[in-house]
């Protein structure tokens, strides 16, 4: 059987960059946290908060180190500790990162 990362399209790098994270809740008000990125790919971001997301969630982010602003999706999200979450999401809108030299 096949791992979870085996089926990634693009393999992650470690990243400690922080990333700020916009999102409707699903009560539709808007909210706002600075997370702690875990990996990066060209194609996607895993970050740690301190609440779960739902799947397909459409998030904001920004993260000017990385040279990353612009939408994503929650493609999963899993708890890592008793008050975090891991959440991992695949950019869209043509959104890349690409890593600097």
């Amino acid at each position: 059987m096949e791992t979870r990362h085996d089926l990634r399209r693009k393999d992650r790098l470690p990243c400690e960059q922080r990333v700020t994270v916009l999102w409707r809740d699903t009560g539709g008000q808007e909210k706002f946290f600075l997370a702690k990125a875990l990996d990066i790919c060209e194609l996607g971001l895993r970050f740690e908060m301190p609440e779960a997301l739902r799947k397909q969630t459409s998030l904001t982010l920004g993260a000017p180190k990385l040279g990353l602003t612009g939408n994503a999706s929650v493609r999963h999200c899993s708890r890592i500790s008793a008050s975090k979450f891991a959440v991992g999401v695949e950019f869209a809108a043509g959104l890349r990162w690409v890593p600097k030299d």
